[in-house]
């Protein structure tokens, strides 16, 4: 079945075909092409059994001075569209069973390659009339075989070549050296996945394709990564105190050198170095320099890192098989507490320390029932939060009292000194029947107030 529709972009097809080799591309200008009578390649498309026919046309209303040049690439595109392109590779097929493909993504890249092998075309001729301009050209198909048999063999030399080179890196234990050798000797066989193109391996006959994709699978799937420690302690804004390493092994227990890991909060968040590197000895160390999310129970995640040893411009189809391979996950899981806090505190009414405290006993609360607790010492303590509150006096009208407080806070990291938050309210008012009362609402109202976007600013602060 052909799978090759002359609807395609035309455009974006031509432009890969300019930049291939082409033997005697017309130089003509309008004025040196005859305007003779419409030939018989126009009237009657021409039918030849040996030979892949295209023919473009390209109107001049819409190309201009460039209507021959356009013609000329529609006629080659029109001529690479008659190559057939299938699907017949059991490699491509399992990749769209499993859906990790479709089909249409893999035809376009075998039609664009297709079209960038378009060798040892020729130019028949051209025409014009006053509207369009037309080119015809053409391609021996047993050339053009001749030409895919020469590429064959010079994409398995060149693929085998890489192919060997990954095996004996991988002997040696470095995975990123062997894993970018197997998508180099990956890459060459791609135009010819539908052919079983056959080699020598070890003494043995082989399709090559199918033994640089199992190279790549068993690769990729024999490694294992397992962390010194799967569960630990960690602190809200702290960063981790143990000494966490994950160690990159194959299946036979060797240590593999120089595999790029990436790490992540699979649950919580925190501050890290997402990219790390197993090194010479096989072992990576993560780095943790910030626990952000209030959280109790986290998981960092690290897998190996594979995007970062591939370029952009990888096929679908090599992604396809990449993406398709289980890839070692290990996880961590870290038990966070809150921060420890010494408090130093003063609330005034009239100008006198406040007998019955508002703000202070109301913060705390609210602190302690999201996992906070206050400490005595201050050597003890990993934050210093420091509350002053002044209510005072406003007026009387019709028996009401009213009083205005003023509430500062801040929270200090002891252990850097940074400041990790601080607010403060003017005015907030309170009234009631005496002034006492007024001052404990005033007071009472202002506690609320900062507890309302305190403990998110903090949270937000750490990040």
């Amino acid at each position: 079945m052909n799978f090759i529709s002359k609807a395609l972009s035309l455009t974006t097809i031509s432009l890969l075909i300019w930049g291939c080799g082409s033997s005697g591309t017309p130089s003509a200008t309008p004025q040196n092409i005859s305007a003779e009578p419409k030939p018989v390649w126009l009237m009657e498309h021409p039918i030849d059994p040996s030979y892949y026919i295209g023919i473009g046309s390209a109107a001049k209303s819409q190309y201009g001075t460039k209507a021959q040049k356009s013609a000329q690439d529609l006629a080659l595109a029109d001529l690479a569209s008659q190559i057939t392109v299938t699907i017949t590779s059991d490699i491509v097929t399992t990749l769209i069973e499993k859906g990790k493909l479709t089909e249409e993504e893999y035809l376009a890249t075998a039609r664009s390659q297709a079209v960038a092998d378009l060798e040892g075309h020729e130019f028949v001729d051209s025409w014009q009339d006053q509207h369009y301009q037309y080119a015809y050209y053409r391609l021996s198909k047993a050339k053009y075989a001749a030409i895919q048999a020469r590429k064959r063999q010079a994409a398995l030399s060149l693929s085998l070549d890489f192919y060997q080179k990954g095996q004996a890196a991988e002997q040696l234990g470095n995975f990123t050296e062997a894993f970018n050798a197997s998508v180099q000797s990956f890459l060459p066989l791609l135009p010819y996945l539908n052919e079983a193109l056959v080699t020598n391996v070890s003494g043995q006959s082989v399709i090559l394709s199918n033994e640089v994709n199992q190279f790549i699978h068993d690769l990729i799937s024999d490694v294992t990564l397992t962390p010194n420690k799967s569960r630990v302690t960690g602190k809200l804004g702290k960063p981790m105190q143990n000494d966490l390493t994950i160690h990159a092994k194959s299946g036979d227990g060797r240590s593999i050198r120089y595999l790029p890991l990436v790490v992540r909060f699979a649950k919580g968040s925190g501050e890290l170095l997402g990219s790390i590197n197993t090194g010479g000895r096989g072992f990576a160390k993560i780095q943790v320099s910030s626990i952000t999310s209030g959280k109790k129970i986290q998981i960092l995640e690290t897998s190996m890192d594979l995007s970062s040893m591939l370029s952009d411009e990888i096929p679908p189809v090599l992604m396809a098989i990449i993406n398709s391979i289980p890839r070692a996950t290990t996880r961590i899981i870290i038990d966070v507490s809150n921060p420890s806090i010494y408090l130093e505190s003063s609330e005034f009414f009239d100008g006198q320390a406040h007998n019955q405290l508002q703000v202070e006993p109301y913060l705390k609360h609210q602190l302690i029932q999201q996992g906070f607790h206050f400490v005595e010492n201050p050597s003890q303590a990993d934050w210093q939060m420091t509350l002053s509150a002044t209510a005072t006096r406003g007026t009387e009208y019709n028996g009401m009292y009213t009083v205005f407080a003023d509430v500062s806070l801040s929270l200090i990291d002891r252990e850097n000194g940074d400041e990790i938050y601080k607010n403060s309210l003017s005015r907030v008012k309170g009234i009631e029947l005496n002034y006492p009362n007024a001052a404990n609402t005033a007071l009472t109202n202002a506690a609320k107030k900062l507890n309302e976007s305190m403990l998110t600013k903090i949270l937000e602060s750490l990040k």
